[in-house]
């Protein structure tokens, strides 16, 4: 949205939202969907400061596919995680073919555990970018039941499922947005 979440002008926005407790999902690593962004954007730490005014952030993407001062984007989101406790992060777009061992390193890594909010990044999930046929973690049966799935969001909670993610990462967003306790 070619907004930087580190511009002071946003303040009075965060403290409303911190104020409100409503999260913020922003977008981070290098962003390659579109022809035009601006990449410098995505960088975790410029989340420092809606997170220091008490807003809790998710980071989509695990700030993947990107680096930052020759340090990688989930590097620098595991820093501030062990920083900031209201920082979260999501799954979206970990299962594209262009994001190979992202999954698995957002289900292993210590600094996400407990931490991890179920995303979509429709409707990139509906394209020859997700398959079930791309996974080497995944047997011809499971592979077969996420391929005949005819929901895309029921094909992407399967497939993300049947590669380990656990039912609380797909219920975490209930309890940011209240509808849960």
């Amino acid at each position: 949205m070619d907004i930087d979440p580190a511009d002071p002008k946003l303040i009075p926005f965060y403290k409303k939202m911190a104020e409100l407790k409503l999260p913020l999902l922003s977008h981070t690593g290098k962003e390659k969907s579109f022809s035009r962004a601006s990449d410098e954007f995505g960088d975790p730490e410029k989340l420092r400061l809606p997170l220091s005014l008490g807003v809790t952030v998710v980071a989509a993407h695990i700030a993947s596919s990107a680096n930052y001062q020759g340090e990688r984007g989930p590097d620098r989101l595991a820093r501030l995680m062990r920083e900031f406790p209201n920082l979260c992060t999501d799954i979206s777009a970990l299962t594209q073919i262009n994001k190979p061992g992202c999954l698995k390193e957002a289900l292993t890594r210590p600094e996400f555990s407990g931490r991890l909010v179920y995303g979509s990044d429709f409707p990139l999930i509906n394209t020859a970018l997700v398959s079930p046929w791309y996974s080497l973690h995944l047997s011809w049966r499971q592979k077969f039941s996420i391929w005949r799935t005819k929901n895309p969001w029921d094909r992407d909670v399967l497939m993300k499922h049947d590669l380990g993610v656990s039912i609380e990462t797909f219920s975490r967003s209930g309890t940011m947005f209240g509808t849960r306790n």
